[in-house]
This record gives C-alpha cells, structure tokens and sequence, in this order.
C-alpha cells in the first residue's frame, strides 16, 4: 500500500512539473519610437533584421518619427512604450508642467577620442 502511494504521489508531482515547464510562444509587444533614421542605431537595426528580439520572446514594432516633438508626443499620447530620443526632449516635457513627464533611463555618448558610441546610465 505505502508503495503504491509513493507511485501515485511520485507521478502527481511529475506531472505537476511537466505541467510548469510548458511554454508557450507568447510574444511581448514593444511599441519602439525612434527620432531619426540614423547609423547610430545600427545594433538595433541588425538585432531586428536577424531576428535577436524575437528570439527573446519581443515583438518590436519600429516607427520613425522624425522629430523629438513628434517622438515626445508619440510616446505621451500612448502610441510607444518607448522611445528614443535626446535627453533634452524629457527636459522640455517637464518644463511645460506635464502630469506624465517621461523618465530617462540611458544615453547614447559619443566618446571623441575612442570615436565611438556607447550606452552610459
């Protein structure tokens, strides 16, 4: 009897595990506004045409804005999640008072003497 409640405990928990390592190929959507075209987003442009966000489970939706107003307004009215845009743009937003103001979490640096661009926090 203790041998058969051992199987039967055994296999609920195997089922039970088997249970928890199903995934499924859900894709999170990220709504990505840009300001420009630019070289200086090229590992963004590689990563989207070799397929690097979707491999992570990302769905990148790319629009280009042209413009820090436009990118701003984009972003605030909800039509990105996130946007890239020069750090003077959230400066401006939070001058007019806004309720939402947008935060800035990274910055693209251009390093004169290495000649390189870099992401700094």
């Amino acid at each position: 009897m203790k041998m058969s409640s051992l199987f039967i405990i055994l296999g609920a928990m195997f089922t039970a595990l088997l249970a928890g390592c199903h995934t499924e190929d859900e894709m999170t959507e990220v709504r990505l506004a840009e300001v420009t075209r630019s070289i200086f987003y090229a590992p963004q442009y590689v990563a989207l045409s070799e397929g690097f966000f979707e491999e992570e489970g990302l769905d990148i939706e790319l629009t280009t804005t042209w413009g820090g107003d436009t990118t701003m307004t984009t972003l605030l009215s909800d039509g990105a999640d996130i946007a890239l845009v020069g750090a003077e743009t959230s400066i401006y937003v939070y001058a007019q008072e806004a309720n939402d103001p947008a935060i800035n979490f990274a910055q693209a640096k251009h390093t004169i003497m290495l000649g390189f661009y870099m992401i700094t926090f």
